[in-house]
């Protein structure tokens, strides 16, 4: 007796993710004024501090790598510290860990010369936004990066809202503005090829 296997293939699921239509947010955030007015603030800075929570925090980390990396005549500074983090969330609260990350590095005196950006994805981040409130009471250039509208953000404070449903959204939006404002400087990311050609003569490479 002969026995017949068959094989039935499930049909893939496509994709599950929901991005909320993400380049048509970028393209619209690409449009807005505010877009103009982080673009001018980050071409008069030569000291860019970024600061978030959660995956914010790491998208901070990331592009202040990045922005020091392929702009030239800037450095970009993110809280990398978990020991100074912990401790200053035990000593003074978390609520206050920006500001007294900035206070400790950020000084006063080059505030003229110098842009806070803030990122939260509800918009209300106490820790965030009173970085930023104490941030321009010192002097500092300030802006903030936000999910959905601020229902605590000072007015005086340009904010880019990219109006999104999930966190996810957010931290990638966040991440694509950056680069592009990369782009805005007069400067660009390079390709893998391009970087694979200028340094295929590098002794690190072989």
């Amino acid at each position: 007796m002969q026995i017949c296997v068959i094989l039935i293939k499930s049909p893939r699921k496509k994709m599950q993710i929901d991005f909320e239509n993400i380049e048509e947010k970028l393209e619209s955030a690409s449009l807005s004024p505010s877009f103009e007015k982080i673009v001018t603030k980050l071409n008069n800075a030569k000291k860019i501090y970024l600061i978030g929570n959660g995956g914010l925090h790491f998208v901070a980390s990331h592009m202040s790598t990045d922005l020091t990396r392929l702009i030239p005549d800037k450095v970009a500074y993110s809280f990398d510290s978990f020991g100074f983090i912990t401790s200053n969330a035990n000593d003074h609260g978390f609520g206050n860990i920006f500001t007294r990350w900035l206070e400790t590095v950020a000084p006063v005196d080059e505030a003229e010369d110098s842009l806070v950006i803030g990122m939260s994805c509800s918009g209300n981040s106490s820790n965030i936004i009173s970085c930023l409130h104490w941030a321009e009471e010192m002097g500092f250039s300030t802006f903030m990066m936000s999910g959905q509208k601020s229902e605590k953000l000072s007015d005086s404070i340009d904010e880019m809202v990219f109006n999104c449903d999930y966190f996810h959204t957010v931290e990638v939006l966040c991440m694509m503005m950056f680069y592009e404002l990369i782009h805005q400087t007069d400067n660009k990311c390079p390709s893998i090829k391009g970087e694979k050609v200028r340094l295929k003569d590098s002794p690190l490479r072989n």
